[in-house]
């Protein structure tokens, strides 16, 4: 009777050590959130750029770093199209977006304005033909993705634009 009891009470404190870790974990979590609730507050410094363009972001220099392009009027405009760019002024990601999601076709640049990759979006997810390049122009990789995920045959080349693989997903 006396080693149930120790062991209850070895329980006892072990699940109370644990409650309060768990306490100082959930502190924690919600002291993050607060965290990042501010420095995205901090972030919303809204600029118009023009009838339909606010810059949402900007770097230190001034510089918008994400912008979006609205539609309709008041309570019912809503963002259809998002461009984000580089410090130094270029963009470097831009295609349409419908409810905060990508949807449609996007294009990702190189920091010298060059194309880096072109894919179509549906609903936030890679769902389509998918391009890379390299910085002379060259196709890197090309394939399909279906609900996010590679689909079909990929294609691989080198930077004189030769074929080196192939892989079938």
């Amino acid at each position: 009777m006396k080693k149930i009891l120790v062991v209850l009470s070895i329980t006892a404190v072990v699940l109370s050590g644990c409650n309060e870790v768990s306490n100082e974990k959930a502190n924690t979590e919600v002291q993050k959130k607060e965290t990042v609730a501010k420095v995205e507050k901090k972030k919303l410094d809204i600029v118009k750029l023009g009838d339909n363009e606010r810059a949402i972001t900007k770097y230190a220099n001034g510089q918008p770093r994400l912008v979006l392009r609205f539609e309709g009027e008041g309570d019912k405009e809503v963002s259809v199209y998002q461009k984000e760019y580089f410090e130094n002024g270029q963009v470097s990601k831009e295609g349409p977006i419908k409810d905060g999601k990508r949807n449609g076709d996007w294009k990702s640049y190189y920091k010298t304005g060059d194309l880096w990759s072109k894919g179509s979006y549906l609903d936030g997810r890679n769902n389509g033909p998918t391009t890379a390049y390299y910085k002379n122009g060259k196709v890197k990789y090309e394939g399909m993705y279906k609900n996010g995920r590679k689909s079909g045959v990929w294609k691989f080349f080198n930077k004189q634009g030769e074929l080196t693989d192939t892989k079938n997903y």
